[in-house]
C-alpha cells in the first residue's frame, strides 16, 4: 500500500513496514521503518502526525541528539561492563568525545511509530530511533541504542528495547 505520508509500506506481523531514506550526521542511511498497527490494521492520523513533525524537526533533532548519545556513552555505557584487562577493556570502550567519533561508532537502523495508545501514556507524539553500536565488543543480544522522543524532545535513552 502507498502511505501518504509513509509512502510504500508493506503489513507484516504487528507492524506495517518501509523505508526511509535519513541524514544522520551528514551520512544518508536507509532506514526501515516500524509502525505499529492501529485498529483495523490501519495507520492512523496521530502516527502521521508525529512521524510528519518529526521528519520536519529533524534536522534540529540530530544535533540535539548526537550531544546526548555522547553523554549517554560516557556517562551510562562506557565502562558499566566487560573485560577487566585494561587493553581489552580500551578496546571495548573507546573514547567519544566528538560528533566525528559517535558517527563512527553508531548507526542509525530503525524507526518506530507506536501505536496510538502509546503515545497517549508518553504524553504526546512518540517516535523511537534504533541504533546499532560498535562499542561494548559483540552485540550478540542486539541491545544497541534506543532513543524515544517526545513531541520532538529526547524522552529517554536506552538499549533498544525501550521500544
Amino acid at each position: 500500500m502507498t502511505d501518504v505520508v509513509f509512502g510504500e509500506v508493506e503489513l507484516d506481523g504487528y507492524y506495517w513496514q518501509g523505508r526511509q531514506t535519513l541524514d544522520f550526521g551528514g551520512t544518508m542511511y536507509d532506514v526501515d521503518i516500524l509502525i505499529e498497527q492501529g485498529r483495523d490494521n490501519e495507520i492512523t492520523t496521530i502516527q502521521r502526525e508525529a512521524f510528519s513533525h518529526f521528519l520536519e524537526k529533524w534536522p534540529r533533532l540530530q544535533i540535539e541528539l548526537i550531544e546526548a548519545l555522547i553523554k549517554y556513552y560516557n556517562e551510562e555505557e562506557r565502562f558499566a561492563w566487560g573485560p577487566e584487562d585494561e587493553e581489552e577493556s580500551a578496546e571495548w570502550w573507546p573514547e567519544i568525545e566528538t560528533k566525528e567519533a559517535l558517527l563512527q561508532a553508531v548507526a542509525i537502523e530503525t524507526i518506530v511509530v507506536p501505536m496510538d495508545s502509546i503515545m497517549n501514556i508518553k504524553g504526546g507524539r512518540c517516535i523511537y530511533l534504533l541504533f546499532s553500536r560498535e562499542w561494548g565488543g559483540e552485540d550478540w543480544d542486539d541491545n544497541g541504542i534506543g532513543v524515544c522522543f517526545v513531541n520532538e524532545e529526547i524522552d529517554e535513552i536506552a538499549y533498544k528495547d525501550i521500544a
